[in-house]
């Protein structure tokens, strides 16, 4: 599989930029910042040299090429400072990452995250692939992504979902499984690869970032778990109920989306990180991968006050729109309101300008032509964008109650451990708080439930704060009578509604069938006999073969991906005009087809049952395709 040969040089490459640039840090350290500066400049180089070369073989061999320049010119010269260096005590700075750490934490929460996706990204079944409860939505549009880049090998990518338009998605995560599918990678494994880097190095970036703002090996364990496996108070609704009748509690585990975590009608939405954000948001996941990486940067550069270190974060800041905007955005918020509190307590006001202004000036060059031509592009005079709506998606409790119930002991607790932390971190948080706030009066995006992706820059902070303090807490209590107890409740607490939610997921695996085995041979027929370019007609079902496996452009896609990327009037038009186009007659068939570039029909059973369709008038088009339930027509 030479594309995985690919990702690998690219995070060895990274770690060897990590290892000159932070030669002093530890082994750890290195492995995970080396990780992510690997993927950025997969990810971005990619980006950059395909808008030149398209997305082809050329595009990947030069980026391959080009990354390697910088380091055998400036640091290969001196052979002793880039070699790794573990066993010097003196010159080696822990990042708070032990073996028994890494052991004992970081990697069990790796492999159940990374057992979670093995089982929900096109999981083999009998019969075809299926997918997880949390997957069974989101998987489908990024597979549409992936093939479509791979396939089509124009750049920038259409929007397959949409025929005619860019896509504006943020899609490097997408694309990085891209170039992996284009070197021969079965798809599946260009999807889970680089997911399994991703969340190992997420893993491990959350840990090392709160150490470093705590400096506390077992409040950097406790935030981790309060993270991985939050959850609040969602499990009262259940254990209440259950005394009444036993089978709600069990519901949990065999229902679509009926956990602590996902109770809509309690108004619970506070969703697990593990399951609904890191395991079906690839971006999110990638996003917050390299978000950790840029608040240890953030924050390191705030503490030495070093221009390299504002280099390094501005390099990668500005590589983050189309990783994840709603992170750059939330590093935006929170670099801005840091700044202004280092101006103010900074008696060397100079350089203090001078190296933010570093840090900016880095960061907008390298992010404003992304956001110009991509982010602002779509979201410009886009009524789904960017609209005045208080209180989220609360719409019945009092305003604290849901945030209590919601974020549970990080909410009641976050004020005091603000408090009790060092003015780094309080300047930290209150670059925090601004994003909540934002979040909290502005819906950046059709869907107001997407919000949450800024609310939880705000919490992972929190969270990393009061488990500071929760530790110190806990350590004042030594010698009094109950302090386990007391310890063990809090912990019980804070988690005991995301392992309820996990434990579903863990079930959910492989439940829900995807495709066929007749899908994806169909697939594999439209890849090998049509045009890469050709525009297909489909129906609007969000399991969609020819979008997702052969990676084709469809007129109109599902709502749940076109409506909510701020296309609705065009996917009520289109839409209708599909429903339309299926019911009716031969003429009405080629003259709407010929008119919208459309070069093929095609037909399976979410057709046949969402539309009338007329048959009749599809046989008068040259069948090219049929195994009983896909059929394909051409359209002449």
């Amino acid at each position: 599989m030479l594309g995985l040969l690919i990702l690998a040089y690219f995070l060895f490459m990274g770690f060897l930029y990590a290892d000159v640039l932070y030669k002093n840090k530890d082994i750890y350290f290195k492995i995970w910042l080396g990780g992510v500066f690997g993927l950025v400049i997969f990810m971005a180089g990619t980006m950059v040299t395909s808008l030149v070369f398209d997305f082809t073989y050329l595009s990947h061999i030069v980026l391959i090429v080009l990354t390697a320049v910088p380091y055998a010119l400036l640091f290969c010269k001196n052979r002793k400072s880039a070699r790794v260096t573990v066993t010097d005590e003196r010159r080696t700075e822990s990042s708070g990452m032990t073996n028994r750490i890494f052991l004992f934490l970081v990697l069990p929460l790796t492999l159940l995250i990374c057992a979670l996706m093995t089982t929900h990204v096109l999981a083999p079944t009998d019969g075809g692939v299926a997918s997880g409860q949390s997957t069974f939505g989101d998987l489908q549009m990024h597979l549409g992504f992936i093939t479509s880049i791979a396939e089509q090998r124009s750049f920038p990518p259409e929007y397959n979902l949409l025929s005619g338009t860019r896509l504006s998605y943020p899609f490097l995560a997408d694309m990085l499984s891209s170039s992996l599918y284009l070197f021969k990678t079965p798809l599946r494994w260009a999807v889970l690869m680089p997911s399994y880097v991703f969340a190992l190095l997420t893993v491990m970036g959350f840990y090392i970032l709160s150490y470093s703002l705590t400096k506390s090996k077992a409040a950097a364990v406790t935030a981790s778990v309060m993270f991985f496996f939050n959850g609040a108070f969602g499990f009262a609704y259940f254990l209440d109920g259950a005394k009444a009748d036993h089978s709600i509690f069990t519901r949990i585990f065999t229902e679509y989306y009926q956990t602590p975590t996902n109770l809509n009608d309690m108004n619970i939405r506070w969703s697990n990180t593990i399951c609904d954000m890191i395991i079906p948001q690839r971006t999110t996941m990638a996003g917050w991968c390299v978000l950790f990486s840029a608040l240890w940067l953030l924050a390191d550069a705030v503490r030495t006050n070093e221009s390299r270190a504002f280099v390094t974060l501005g390099v990668i800041a500005g590589c983050m729109p189309m990783i994840h905007t709603h992170s750059f955005l939330a590093l935006g918020i929170i670099s801005a309101v840091m700044f202004a509190i280092c101006l103010v307590q900074t008696r060397n006001k100079k350089r203090c300008l001078v190296n933010w202004f570093i840090y900016g000036a880095i960061a907008l060059a390298a992010a404003a032509p992304q956001l110009f031509f991509w982010t602002f592009s779509q979201t410009g005079g886009n009524e789904g964008f960017l609209n005045f709506n208080f209180n989220w998606v609360n719409k019945n409790d009092p305003y604290l109650w849901f945030y209590i119930k919601n974020w549970g002991l990080v909410f009641i607790f976050v004020i005091p451990a603000f408090l009790n932390t060092s003015r780094l971190n309080k300047s930290l948080m209150a670059g925090a708080a601004a994003v909540f706030v934002l979040a909290e009066i502005i819906q950046f995006q059709p869907n107001e439930y997407d919000n949450n992706k800024l609310f939880y820059v705000t919490y992972m902070i929190a969270v990393i704060l009061t488990a500071q303090f929760f530790v110190r807490v806990y350590g004042k209590l030594r010698g009094v009578k109950g302090r386990t107890f007391i310890g063990a409740a809090v912990i019980f607490v804070s988690v005991f509604s995301g392992v309820l939610t996990i434990a579903r997921e863990w079930i959910s695996g492989a439940q829900y069938r995807t495709f066929t085995d007749e899908d994806i041979e169909y697939a594999e027929f439209i890849k090998e006999n049509t045009d890469a370019q050709a525009v297909f007609l489909t129906g609007t079902q969000h399991i969609n073969t020819v979008a997702a496996l052969a990676g084709r452009t469809i007129y109109v896609g599902s709502s749940l991906y076109v409506y909510f990327h701020g296309f609705a009037d065009a996917y009520d038009e289109r839409s209708t005009e599909v429903s339309d186009a299926y019911e009716g007659s031969f003429e009405d068939m080629r003259d709407f087809a010929k008119r919208n570039n459309i070069s093929y029909i095609s037909v399976s059973p979410y057709e046949e049952g969402d539309y009338n369709v007329n048959q009749d008038a599809l046989d008068r088009f040259e069948k090219v395709y049929s195994d009983g339930r896909n059929t394909l027509y051409k359209v002449e």
